[in-house]
Parts: structure tokens; C-alpha cells; sequence
């Protein structure tokens, strides 16, 4: 095993990663080295403790991490994405929304067999991924994913304001609802990547006023039997992100020099 502390780079430092940081910090002290983060703004004032700011892909890898973490969302997945996993660094993905876009998951993977590294999509706000995973390589044949939000989390202010009783705001495919609604499909995205795709994955989106979580309930048939999952997230001040996002961002780096693992 590899010695001194994990080199991780960032894609994106906001509330995700900040809570990332902390998280590290407190269960993994000087396991890991943040070496680095690219943001939009590089001129905004920081917090002591911000690892450093870059402005360009260049200038986080000549800070040699081991891995990129993606938290800025989809348009830094799609501008980087590819680019780092063509240096050879891997790759956790988070705004995997994404991947709604054409060809873009096919770039990914095509730049991670060129650089011979490797691209892994974290499992965000949701779980059962492991399941559904293991289920797809027997056969799957169906999968469907209700996601049920506050309308705080799918409208603006004003708009949500409106909202007085369960509005069903799309029903249909996912990677229809990953363009559509780029800010709340991410955990969809993740279900039908380890399951039966973008097409083929049930989208179902309803804002209710009278929940305060965000929730997902996923369901999926197959040689295996039934599976049905549900979760309510809370909330981080970002309506639309869940605090066990940046967890499972954390669990991810960590099992990356573990000797033991589960799922």
C-alpha cells in the first residue's frame, strides 16, 4: 500500500466539498492530502482553510493528485471530465446528471480506457446501487424511480410559494428528466447507470408541500425478485443537495486505502 496521505484534487468547492473537507478532517485526520480545487470565481474571498484555488485542469494536475473529485455540477463534468481521466488520474463523479447529454458518457469511458484510469460514480443522496448493480448482470426488467421534493427544491421562491398541493412535475424517461431538471436528477442518473440505463429507467418527480425531506423511492424487478428502496434526505442550506452526499463522497475517498470494505 501506497505511503503518506491519499493527493485528492476537486472539481467544484462548494457546499459538497466544504462538508467533504470537514468530514475527512474529523474521521481521517492525515489520511488525506486536499491539494487543490478548481472553482468558476478564483478572485472570491475564501475561508481560512480552503485548500488552494486554481483557475485551469493544468494547474490541479501539476499538483500530482491521485484522484479528482467531481461536486461542481454538470457543466464541470462535462468540461473536465473527460480531460482528467486522459492524464491518467481517476475519477468520482457526483453531477451525474449529466450524462443525460449526448455522447457524453461515452467520451468518459472512451477517456478512461485511453488513460488508464479509472471513472466511478459515487452514490450521492441514494443507496441500493450495490444491489441493483448485481441485479443488472442477471437481468433486470424494470426500474422505476419517484423522487418527491419540497417545492422549494424544484421551483424558485416565487413559484414554490404557488405550490398547494402534490403537483406530479414529470413522469417518463430519466435521461429526459436529467435535461430537463439538471439541479435534481443526479440520484436518478446514478440508479439507471448501475441498473437498466437512461432510457429505460422510469422518472417520476412530484413536488409536495407537505413533505420537509427530500425523498426517493426506487423499485426494480428482475431474475433476482423484487427490490424496493426508499430514503428521506435531509436537506443541506442547498435545497436540492442532501447531506449524505458529501458522506458518500467521504466513505468513497477513504475506501481508497482500506483493507477491509463492505458493499
Amino acid at each position: 500500500m501506497q505511503n503518506g496521505p491519499l493527493r485528492v484534487g476537486f472539481l467544484g468547492f462548494g457546499t459538497i466539498a466544504k462538508r467533504v473537507q470537514q468530514l475527512l478532517a474529523e474521521h481521517a485526520p492525515g489520511e488525506v492530502d486536499i491539494v487543490g480545487a478548481i472553482v468558476a470565481d478564483p478572485s472570491k474571498p475564501r475561508p481560512e482553510g480552503t485548500p488552494r484555488i486554481v483557475a485551469s485542469l493544468d494547474e490541479l494536475l501539476a499538483l500530482h493528485p491521485e484522484l479528482i473529485v467531481e461536486v461542481g455540477g454538470h457543466d464541470a463534468l462535462h468540461a473536465y471530465g473527460a480531460k482528467v481521466l486522459c492524464a491518467g488520474v481517476d475519477l468520482l463523479m457526483v453531477s451525474v446528471g449529466a450524462f443525460g447529454r449526448p455522447r457524453l458518457l461515452e467520451e468518459i469511458q472512451a477517456a478512461a480506457k485511453e488513460g488508464h484510469a479509472r471513472a466511478r460514480v459515487a452514490s450521492g443522496a441514494i443507496g441500493a446501487l450495490d444491489a441493483i448493480s448485481s441485479a443488472a448482470i442477471g437481468g433486470l426488467t424494470r426500474v422505476t424511480h419517484t423522487t418527491r421534493k419540497p417545492p422549494r427544491s424544484l421551483f424558485s421562491p416565487e413559484e414554490a410559494a404557488k405550490v398547494s398541493e402534490v403537483v406530479e412535475v414529470y413522469r417518463g424517461p430519466a435521461r429526459e428528466a436529467a435535461l430537463k431538471f439538471p439541479e435534481n436528477v443526479n440520484v436518478c442518473a446514478a440508479v439507471s447507470l448501475a441498473g437498466v440505463g437512461l432510457d429505460r429507467t422510469e422518472m417520476r418527480i412530484v413536488a409536495d408541500p407537505g413533505v420537509e425531506r427530500n425523498q426517493h423511492e426506487v423499485v426494480a424487478e428482475g431474475d433476482f425478485g423484487y427490490l424496493k428502496f426508499e430514503i428521506q434526505n435531509i436537506p443541506t442550506e442547498k435545497p436540492a443537495t442532501g447531506r449524505l452526499v458529501a458522506m458518500s463522497v467521504c466513505k468513497e475517498i477513504l475506501a481508497r486505502r482500506a483493507t477491509f470494505a463492505v458493499g
